[in-house]
């Protein structure tokens, strides 16, 4: 028996489902002509988890160059992705401010470049002589790059337009896109539907682990602490500046690390508008 999904959160749930679904295709089709796919949207929503699975599930993952926040120059931009410029590889740019960035006028056009339709995608670099990365890894001033680029960002399409500015038009038409925009309510009913029904501070847990009173090492988070992760949330949601799966997580990780039970309430508190 299929169980009823809360239709609050049937649109949640067919967003990931569809990011899940075009990670997958895209990372198993080295020659199609769209290079690079855009995951937009809500932070903490599951847009990290969502294509990481993927592209585990894809068995792809060691052919995955993946960088998470921090900056990146344009010349380790340039050296990354001529190392990655082989067919198979694919390189995700997970919350890295790339069109931010003080040198996107020389980032953009290579990001472009790597994402051009089809074949003998050309990228380039900007400047007439080799800084001391280039050198080190004997990169030339152009080269062919065959890879594939997941850009995953807290942007929203009008963030996006305001930053790129002229380039805005051609970010758009290099990149398959998927946005994931929900109200607070939505937000809370999947954050309760994962705790619930997939389990997400327990057995499925992909981010703690503890010992029990036996010393057995067990994933996720004890049953007291995952019941009074949920109570918090119940009572208090709608005072939540955000509501995602990953406060959940904060909220279970500061009940089950507090002995002090003042101390514990002060950071909890925090979290409440």
């Amino acid at each position: 028996m299929s169980t009823r999904i809360n239709p609050v959160i049937k649109p949640v749930i067919e967003t990931f489902r569809a990011i899940y679904g075009r990670t997958t295709v895209f990372a198993k089709s080295p020659h199609a002509a769209i290079n690079g796919l855009l995951v937009m949207g809500d932070a903490g929503t599951g847009k990290t988890h969502w294509v990481r699975q993927a592209l585990r599930d894809a068995g792809v993952q060691s052919k995955v160059e993946m960088m998470k926040g921090g900056t990146l120059t344009a010349a380790s931009l340039y050296v990354k992705m001529f190392l990655n410029r082989a067919s198979d590889r694919i390189m995700v740019f997970d919350d890295v401010d790339l069109l931010g960035h003080p040198e996107k006028n020389k980032i953009i056009p290579m990001i472009l470049g790597a994402c051009q339709e089809g074949k003998n995608r050309q990228v380039t670099w900007s400047t007439a002589r080799k800084n001391a990365l280039m050198e080190e890894y004997d990169v030339p001033f152009e080269f062919e790059f065959n890879g594939k680029i997941i850009f995953i960002t807290n942007y929203t399409w009008d963030d996006i337009k305001a930053k790129a500015k002229q380039w805005t038009q051609a970010f758009s038409s290099r990149f398959n896109d998927a946005e994931c925009i929900f109200t607070h309510e939505q937000k809370y009913m999947y954050t309760r539907h994962l705790v619930d029904v997939e389990d997400m501070l327990g057995a499925n847990c992909q981010v703690h682990e503890y010992k029990d009173d036996k010393g057995v090492l067990q994933r996720g988070y004890p049953v007291d602490v995952v019941e009074q992760t949920i109570n918090f949330i119940d009572d208090n949601y709608e005072n939540f500046s955000e509501i995602t799966p990953r406060v959940a997580v904060k909220i279970a990780d500061t009940i089950h690390y507090n002995d002090d039970e003042e101390m514990m309430h002060i950071m909890l508190d925090s979290l409440v508008k």
